[in-house]
């Protein structure tokens, strides 16, 4: 993706395990950079333990819609469809290319991916209901925000909703901690990864931010990071903001 060594003598904090960043870290590190990775959260099972998703997926052909909005929420309802043996698929939107990516890596056809990675992009572009068959599936984490849900309900869609997954906050040494501080700019891919990770700081170090997408950006500069953002949910549109965040 970038063979020059353009982050040569620079330190960045990811917060998210190296198993779920592994691209990105590795992107980076051919950059140059040194990086620091805090996990600060796990992805850990609904609280009904999955079958909740279960039964949704049983009833898979009475859905017109089906709507992901994250790569983990696609996983988990990946594996629930092979558990069931399910053939035939409603149509999807997803949000988000790297959600998308999950589904097309098992070969599953992706049938709306909005150029705009939030719920209000999503919205915008999602087609109006037909009075007879106006019945989608949301699949979302149990943190969500209400504005996707709240917002197809408003457009005249008959939603049933389920949770795929919950975040979990992790414990983060504090050696780990002290070394993100000196860091020279950190990346954020959600706001309750902000969120979290201010909660634990007690400031906004390294006062540089790149994040994924306005709604993650918002949260940093509330808390007073400034932020560098990138328009996708992908690696090189990360990268593409950690290089601009170097260039400035």
């Amino acid at each position: 993706m970038n063979s020059k060594k353009t982050l040569l003598g620079k330190s960045l904090v990811i917060t998210r395990s190296l198993e779920q960043s592994e691209p990105l870290f590795s992107e980076l590190v051919k950059m140059g950079a040194k990086v620091i990775s805090i996990p600060l959260i796990t992805i850990a099972d609904p609280i009904d333990g999955g079958k909740g998703l279960e039964e949704k997926v049983k009833n898979f052909d009475s859905y017109k819609w089906v709507i992901v909005t994250s790569p983990n929420g696609a996983i988990r309802l990946l594996e629930k469809v092979k558990v069931f043996g399910k053939n035939h698929w409603p149509r999807i939107a997803v949000i988000g290319g790297s959600t998308a990516e999950v589904f097309k890596q098992s070969g599953i056809t992706v049938d709306l991916i909005p150029e705009k990675t939030f719920s209000e992009g999503f919205l915008e572009v999602f087609p109006n209901p037909k009075e007879e068959d106006n019945k989608v599936l949301l699949v979302q984490a149990e943190s969500a925000r209400s504005l996707l849900y709240e917002g197809l309900i408003d457009a005249g869609w008959s939603v049933e909703k389920t949770v795929a997954y919950r975040n979990i906050n992790t414990e983060v040494e504090t050696k780990l901690l002290l070394e993100a501080k000196n860091a020279d700019a950190i990346i954020f891919t959600a706001s309750s990864a902000v969120n979290r990770y201010h909660e634990l700081m007690g400031s906004s170090q390294p006062i540089n931010a790149v994040c994924i997408g306005p709604i993650t950006g918002e949260s940093a500069r509330i808390l007073g990071w400034k932020v560098f953002e990138a328009r996708e949910q992908s690696v090189k549109d990360l990268i593409e903001a950690v290089k601009q965040w170097a260039g400035s």
